[in-house]
């Protein structure tokens, strides 16, 4: 019978070690469902945020920190004169298993509908999906997403800025 002998470089130990510690990926998606007008978008004031779960178990703490991050980024990005009322209707939340993260990574991600609804008439200005997913892997990846809703709100906000009223915002979060 053959022998065999591993033999590691250090440079392979360093990599093996970065690979353990750090990694990380963003995805962002946002589809127009029933897209707005560039004129509806530019008028639009968002003076009201809603958000709901559709999902099988209730998010109170990313409820509340997704509407929160939320209303702070609409008077950036929403500055139009018509009122408006977003709502988000959550239909996937993955948190984090820590253990998975560390030994092979993990993914979160947050998906919903958007609607954009006229406050004075109620009817529906633009409806879209927005759908944020990151994926962290070793064990400074797993800290950093211990804080999932946060960071996911965070993003979630920015990809409605950006993708439905055409602003960059940049959470200070």
């Amino acid at each position: 019978m053959g022998q065999f002998v591993a033999s590691f470089s250090p440079r392979w130990v360093v990599l093996g070690f970065l690979a353990l510690t750090v990694s990380a990926c963003a995805s962002a998606d946002v589809s127009a469902i029933n897209g707005a007008s560039q004129e509806q978008i530019s008028s639009a004031n968002v003076s009201e945020v809603e958000v709901k779960f559709v999902t099988p178990r209730p998010h109170e703490g990313l409820k509340a920190t997704l509407e929160d991050r939320l209303r702070t980024a609409m008077p950036t990005c929403a500055t139009g004169s018509v009122a408006h009322r977003l709502q988000v209707t959550v239909t996937d939340f993955e948190d984090q298993n820590v253990a998975k993260s560390i030994l092979i990574g993990d993914e979160i991600e947050l998906a919903g509908r958007v609607e954009l609804i006229d406050a004075a008439t109620g009817a529906q200005t633009g409806e879209y999906f927005v759908t944020r997913t990151f994926f962290w892997g070793g064990f400074i990846g797993a800290a950093m997403m211990s804080d999932a809703e946060a960071s996911l709100s965070d993003s979630f906000a920015e990809s409605v800025c950006g993708e439905v009223f055409g602003v960059e915002y940049k959470s200070d979060s």
